[in-house]
């Protein structure tokens, strides 16, 4: 009995220790901040609200490999248009973009399905995220994201716009 009273003791001992965690530290990346997942709409100026017809889409930013205190990387995992570039961004400021011309491979699956991937030019320009702009439809403050995207198979620029994403079911799209 004693040793089943120890061993109840030890187990419940280990299971509250168990429970201790630390903060994550995210890493020190330079440009961690504008690092993200988000839930973007693509509008237009002309044909107005969510043209394409895909509502809130995912969009990832991200730090670079050598974690560069210049350059965001932005995904869009074939959610709208299937790009994946490189910007020039200011981390203090929140701003990213670039006023060049940058090569993307876009992979459509055509009629044909030997169709190849083909390249098209993408420019990402006035790029802005907001800290805390934005209530949710969860009643959650988050960050806001803003970018103008030309796409050359398209030939216009796209508005995209959004938040980025808290994890609550009421705010997932």
């Amino acid at each position: 009995m004693k040793n089943n009273i120890l061993i109840l003791v030890s187990l419940l001992m280990l299971s509250l220790a168990s429970c201790k965690t630390d903060d994550i530290d995210p890493g020190a990346a330079a440009n961690n901040e504008l690092s993200g997942e988000w839930f973007v709409e693509y509008n237009h100026e002309l044909a107005g609200h969510d043209p394409l017809g895909l509502g809130y889409t995912r969009l990832l930013t991200a730090t670079t490999a050598s974690q560069s205190a210049t350059e965001l990387i932005i995904t869009d995992e074939d959610n709208a248009r299937n790009f994946r570039v490189k910007a020039k961004m200011d981390v203090a400021a929140g701003t990213f973009g670039s006023a060049d011309t940058l090569m993307n491979i876009i992979e459509y699956e055509g009629e044909d399905e030997e169709d190849p991937p083909f390249r098209i030019k993408v420019v990402v320009k006035n790029g802005k995220i907001v800290r805390d702009a934005v209530t949710t439809n969860a009643g959650v403050v988050a960050d806001s994201i803003y970018f103008d995207l030309w796409l050359e198979d398209l030939g216009e620029t796209l508005q995209v716009s959004g938040y980025r994403r808290t994890g609550f079911l009421a705010d997932e799209h």
